[in-house]
């Protein structure tokens, strides 16, 4: 592999003058495009560990996942895909690497690492998703040591913080307003996590609606945000027997559904769902999902654009939001009273 002494001797210059212009310092534009050309020729490329000695930056910043022992929901959907895809679309963009880690609240040493993170030069900046309630202390650290980060959360973790906010109760409302302006009377939601940011803020949004709109009659089971925990749930409401059900995620939305028809229940005629994300499981359901959208290849894109700013030297207060939009599709209807009731042959034993 060639190094730098290599692509100086080619060009006949110095060592020195060949980091300068790779590194785009100053040299005359006639050494530089030798040097570049000799570089190209000899398939150099340059060590990571160099260019930070030199820039004093590493071109690379980490997106780094909060989770809790026992509940790494991050893993069992594909949501994270999307918002990597518009991360990586700036990162790319600009030639910056990006390094993907996960950990948890109850890691003994999480101190340790976020002072690592800040001393050893080895990242520019930090993406933080962080997905529970717990204590963020790190976030007061890193704004002392005044290193490079943005949250993508809400505004909850106060005014001083860098954050995209993807505005889940917003979304919340988005549903909680389609029940209202379709009639539904009897409405039930299935929910992530209790403790699950994102479920608390759709929660929030979804129930405020549904208090303006006066109704009333509402029930709430938790799933953890995968198929099976929304089919589980859809089957423990059968006995509040609703007109309408928001799940708090599309996979769960697949659950329920999964669970209606294999028990000859009509969607939307007999029980509308409406899930959140818009990801690829809600156009492959039948029928199709209405949905929110919560826009999180464009929060990627976002939130990697003000964090290379910060990193670059901006020096202002990162404050965007991402507001999110309703996907209607076939699984609610605008006329709920026309559609057919649960009779007791179909669902035994419960009330209306």
């Amino acid at each position: 592999m060639s190094n730098l002494k290599d692509v100086a001797s080619l060009a006949g210059v110095s060592i020195s003058t060949v980091s300068l212009a790779l590194n785009g310092r100053k040299v005359n534009a006639v050494t530089r495009a030798r040097v570049i050309d000799c570089a190209k020729r000899l398939n150099y490329v340059p060590s990571r560990i160099g260019r930070t000695l030199n820039t004093g930056r590493s071109d690379t910043v980490c997106l780094l996942v909060m989770t809790q022992a026992g509940l790494h929901d991050v893993f069992e959907t594909s949501l994270m895909y999307y918002f990597l895809q518009g991360v990586l679309r700036v990162l790319d963009r600009q030639n910056y690497s990006l390094r993907l880690e996960v950990k948890s609240h109850d890691d003994v040493d999480l101190k340790n690492y976020f002072a690592q993170v800040v001393g050893d030069q080895s990242l520019d900046g930090i993406i933080l998703v962080p997905q529970f309630l717990r204590d963020y202390f790190f976030l007061e650290f890193l704004r002392d040591a005044e290193f490079p980060y943005v949250v993508l959360q809400p505004s909850r973790f106060g005014h001083q913080v860098n954050l995209v906010d993807i505005e889940n109760a917003h979304g919340g409302r988005l549903v909680g307003e389609l029940f209202a302006r379709c009639g539904y009377r009897r409405v039930a939601m299935i929910n992530g996590p209790e403790r699950n940011i994102d479920a608390i803020e759709r929660e929030r949004g979804f129930f405020e609606a549904l208090e303006d709109a006066e109704i009333s009659e509402t029930a709430r089971r938790f799933g953890d945000f995968t198929i099976l925990s929304g089919l589980n749930a859809m089957a423990d409401l059968m006995e509040f027997r609703p007109d309408a059900v928001f799940c708090a995620n599309d996979y769960m939305a697949a659950g329920a559904m999964k669970f209606l028809t294999e028990s000859g229940i009509r969607i939307p005629q007999e029980v509308a769902v409406v899930g959140y994300d818009n990801n690829d499981i809600s156009i492959g359901v039948v029928p199709a999902l209405t949905t929110v959208d919560n826009r999180l290849k464009e929060a990627g894109e976002r939130i990697a654009e003000e964090l290379l700013n910060l990193v670059k030297g901006n020096k202002d207060l990162v404050h965007q939001s991402i507001v999110p939009v309703l996907v209607e599709r076939q699984s609610h209807t605008d006329s709920p009273s026309s559609a057919k009731s649960l009779g007791a042959t179909e669902l035994e034993g419960g009330k209306r």
